[in-house]
């Protein structure tokens, strides 16, 4: 079992490009508006009506703010409603000129495009973020070339954890114009798409499309990986889409249910586009979607807890153990280098070329709040890149070996034994904090979290007896009491709810 110690420092991973480019940020929009308010017109254009849409969908896409909307959070919320006669109306928004409007008409042509998204599921619930060739109105679908770079097909179709990526192309009535070269993608257990945010992205280049979730590339398709007699019809510029689709009778991933709850909300943090550009040498960058929580390895954090980031140039050397004093790690300045949020210098627990782990201060806003973190390596400074801090993050720190969570004073759990698992991002306590400092071994009272905490393990709820800071470090800790009617053998889903914020992960199964 790894030591907390071990679990802080966290190995050295490395998730950056080539050492001779980078990513650059050329455009976003982070959704950063006011609440109900609709999306920049500078950035997107609507597309409008009904009529199936060449799929037999059922809704109506329209221009309200009932459909969609700026949440005041820091989301496009793009919402499916249906009304008391079983009508549907929803969004689709699209950079690209529509007839509907000529006030944005943004395209790009290869890099990274990226969407943080929250994505909704139930029967008929077609969400996407896709591309199309921005020569459709003069080359028809399928001559103009689609990618489609995350569907997910509703619970008639697909699982809570599947999403699928496609590309679609000429000739047409070829398999490629419809079904396209599919991927799908699932989730690692019990991770879903609608319990909390997710990076979709595709990297995209003359004869290479790779598409990716959280980080991880699962399908790269070339001009050999269509089918003979088709077109790579992907080297001109396209526009992006974001729409949630209702299926119709004739579609092929069925209707809503009357029980399907409505409305249904897909939330989008921000849409990114970045350009493959040269890095020069000693020069830092962080990767895109690259920082994250350092238990859960996802993108959700809050102030106060420890996050990872991973790129290119972070520094010269590695440098870990050096951090640490006496227990603390109030060291924000390791060897030239140094992490900002907001301005603020974070404390760091490890540095190294690819990787420095440190803590987003408590005093970084703990609403949703977009703040912009950077990396300085002797007086060079990356380029800022802004993340979202919640109120919590709930996560627990896994076992590297098994991504199972690591369960203290219970090694073997059963039905009533009180266990430990040591978290990250559980939220403010009932007590100030400090910056890279263990809270005190006593006084347990004021060191639990300001907000209540919900367990469940296989869906059974755990008495949760203490939820807290760990005493004596700078991590969290949650005792909870293992439930009865557990299924014995492979590991089981939890989710640990704070505040409204939920994290999923894996827990050691009770003794046979």
């Amino acid at each position: 079992m790894p030591s907390i110690r071990a679990l802080l420092l966290l190995a050295a991973l490395s998730t950056a490009q080539a050492q001779q480019t980078t990513w650059k940020l050329v455009w976003s929009d982070e959704f950063n508006g006011p609440a109900n308010s609709p999306p920049s017109s500078q950035n997107w254009n609507y597309d409008l009506g009904g009529g199936g849409w060449g799929n037999g969908e059922q809704e109506t896409y329209t221009n309200s703010t009932q459909n969609v909307f700026e949440d005041g959070q820091g989301h496009l919320v793009i919402r499916a409603i249906r009304d008391s006669s079983g009508n549907f109306t929803s969004g689709r928004i699209r950079t690209g000129m529509t007839q509907n409007s000529d006030t944005a008409n943004l395209t790009w042509q290869y890099g990274r495009i990226e969407a943080r998204i929250k994505l909704p599921f139930g029967p008929g619930v077609w969400p996407a973020f896709w591309m199309l060739g921005s020569n459709i109105t003069t080359v028809p679908w399928p001559g103009c070339g689609e990618i489609d770079i995350l569907e997910n097909f509703g619970a008639n179709k697909d699982t809570i954890s599947t999403i699928h990526s496609t590309l679609h192309g000429p000739p047409s009535g070829s398999n490629f114009a419809g079904t396209g070269v599919s991927t799908p993608y699932t989730l690692p257990n019990p991770q879903t798409i609608s319990n909390g945010f997710h990076i979709y992205a595709v990297e995209w280049s003359q004869n290479s499309i790779t598409f990716s979730v959280d980080g991880t590339a699962f399908r790269t398709l070339t001009p050999a990986s269509i089918p003979s007699g088709s077109q790579w019809v992907f080297n001109h510029p396209f526009f992006l889409i974001l729409n949630l689709a209702i299926g119709g009778p004739n579609t092929f991933l069925g209707t809503p249910t009357p029980s399907t709850p409505f409305p249904q909300d897909m939330l989008v943090d921000y849409v990114r586009v970045y350009q493959s550009v040269p890095l020069a040498a000693g020069t830092p960058a962080i990767a895109p979607g690259g920082i994250v929580n350092a238990a859960s390895s996802l993108t959700s954090v809050a102030a106060g807890s420890l996050a990872t980031i991973y790129g290119q140039n972070l520094a010269d050397a590695t440098y870990s153990s050096q951090l640490f004093l006496n227990g603390a790690f109030s060291t924000t300045t390791s060897s030239g280098v140094s992490v900002t949020v907001n301005g603020t210098k974070a404390p760091l627990t490890y540095v190294s070329p690819t990787q420095i782990n440190f803590q987003i201060p408590w005093e970084t806003a703990r609403a949703p709040n977009t703040v912009n973190v950077a990396v300085t390596r002797s007086g060079t400074s990356s380029d800022p890149v802004a993340i979202t801090v919640n109120s919590t993050a709930p996560a627990v720190f896994l076992d590297p070996s098994t991504g199972v969570a690591i369960l203290s004073s219970c090694a073997t759990p059963a039905a009533g034994a009180t266990c430990t698992l040591w978290g990250n991002g559980l939220g403010p306590k009932n007590a100030p904090s400090s910056d890279g400092v263990p809270f005190a071994p006593t006084g347990l009272e004021s060191m639990e979290t300001a907000n209540a905490c919900t367990l469940t393990i296989a869906g059974q709820p755990a008495t949760v007896a203490y939820c807290g800071a760990a005493p004596g470090l700078v991590i969290d800790q949650l005792n909870f009491v293992y439930p009865s009617n557990i299924p014995t053998g492979a590991p089981v889903p939890a989710t640990l709810t704070i505040a409204g914020h939920s994290g999923t992960f894996l827990i050691p199964p009770p003794a046979n």
